[in-house]
């Protein structure tokens, strides 16, 4: 690769190749373990007496043994294509055709280590990477530090995408630190939420409820999961540019009343979540879009 971000990240890539090829390596050491104990067994049964073989059940006990190293293989198998699919990525970006893996792959627990480390994307032009490699520069060091906290610290109610968009930003904001300096805690030991009760979920949407009405700020931008939210308000804004100034002001304001509505009911808008019916300058038709059912 030709530039020194570049070879960073597929650094980083091969790392994280090798970290889960040497896991692949143990899954399949402890399935032929348990494979060795299965013939063990098996011939064991060969020598016990007729009359023995009556009282000593061990079918149950294959069984079990049978099914754990059918289901060992099949997760080796899929551990086996996430660490091609990555490969092939990193193929493609040592020969300069660089893309972010599909967030499948991305997402995929092999990877956990990759995501936290992952070197920071200088180059996307993704609009949420793109603002807030923008607004770090204007944050102060300790509030941009208690925003990458907040960034790296998992959620209940990610979803694949923002918990990718989330370690993804968190590495903007931890070279933008690094390159001032800042000495950075620890990363977490997961991306991954252990809280996953629904009191937790609801609290989590408060809070994000409570960052959208607060307004703009750094911790908005910040924020992966209020990332669909920004994207579907900036739509109707540019949308509406065509109305009056007083009316495009009302229609906005219902429509940012109403998405945190939403967010706190739990829901994340987002321009494709809401594509059917986000169309069209009528106000009705803006707040119909956006206001959560109140059957519900």
């Amino acid at each position: 690769m030709s530039t020194e971000p570049n070879s960073a990240a597929l650094a980083a890539i091969l790392d994280a190749v090798t970290l889960a090829q040497g896991q692949l390596d143990a899954v399949a050491r402890s399935s032929a373990r348990i494979e060795a104990t299965q013939r063990d067994i098996l011939a064991r049964l060969d020598t016990i007496d007729a009359g023995q073989a009556a009282v000593t059940d061990l079918v149950p006990v294959l069984e079990m043994i049978l099914a754990r190293s059918i289901e060992d293989r099949e997760l080796t198998r899929a551990q086996l294509a996430t660490v091609a699919a990555v490969a092939g990525f990193a193929h493609a970006a040592a020969t300069g055709s660089a893309a972010p893996l599909p967030t499948d792959v991305a997402d995929d627990p092999l990877l956990e280590q990759f995501a936290l480390l992952q070197p920071a994307d200088q180059r996307s032009s993704e609009r949420s990477l793109a603002d807030w490699r923008r607004a770090v520069a204007r944050v102060a060091s300790s509030e941009l530090l208690a925003l990458l906290d907040r960034q790296r610290r998992p959620s209940p109610t990610d979803t694949p995408v923002t918990r990718v968009l989330r370690y993804r930003l968190a590495a903007i904001s931890r070279a933008e630190l690094e390159g001032r300096g800042v000495a950075l805690p620890a990363p977490p030991s997961t991306t991954f939420a252990q809280d996953m009760s629904p009191s937790a979920k609801r609290a989590r949407s408060a809070e994000l409820g409570e960052l959208w009405r607060a307004g703009e700020s750094p911790a908005l931008f910040a924020e992966p999961e209020l990332a669909g939210a920004i994207d579907l308000f900036t739509d109707a804004e540019r949308r509406g540019s065509e109305l009056g100034e007083d009316r495009l002001s009302a229609d906005l304001a219902d429509l940012h009343r109403a998405i945190g509505d939403r967010l706190t009911a739990g829901e994340r808008p987002s321009i494709e979540s809401d594509r059917p019916t986000n169309r069209g300058t009528d106000r009705a038709q803006r707040a119909t879009a956006v206001r959560p059912d109140p059957s519900r």
